[in-house]
């Protein structure tokens, strides 16, 4: 059940995202859905969305979409108590909670939560072998014999 509501959980937000995006290619025309969806109109917005919904297929297996997705939350509260605070620009709820929201949400639903927190150790990078070239001379062709 857990694994059905994460991978519902990215393709929704997937989709508000690219959602969102879409508005700044139409247009306020259609709905102001990148204040009241709660999704910033944006190419990041759009890639990260197109990205959460191809990795909602596997979630265990692309971690670094999963990660991408929580931090979209904490972003966006970061952006607009920023652009509240230094612009005195309106402070849009909506993003705030949608971003919050399924950014627990995918917290709460990774099957692996030890996994989302990279870890802190370094290993060394494996050693490049290259290959050495082989001292075979190429073999005469035989000739026909008629």
């Amino acid at each position: 059940m857990r694994r059905l509501l994460l991978t519902v959980g990215m393709l929704l937000m997937g989709m508000a995202l690219v959602g969102g995006a879409a508005v700044s290619l139409v247009g306020t025309s259609l709905l102001p859905l990148d204040q009241e969806v709660g999704t910033h109109a944006s190419a990041a917005g759009a890639v990260l969305g197109i990205g959460l919904m191809a990795a909602a297929v596997n979630p265990a297996g692309n971690v670094g979409w999963v990660r991408a997705g929580i931090l979209y939350g904490f972003v966006v509260l970061a952006f607009e108590a920023g652009s509240y605070y230094l612009w005195r620009a309106p402070f849009h709820v909506g993003p705030v909670f949608f971003g919050l929201a399924f950014s627990l949400l995918l917290i709460a639903t990774y099957p692996q939560r030890k996994d989302l927190v990279p870890s802190t150790s370094k290993a060394a990078p494996p050693a490049i072998k290259t290959p050495t070239p082989t001292s075979s001379k190429a073999e005469p062709a035989e000739e026909e014999k008629d």
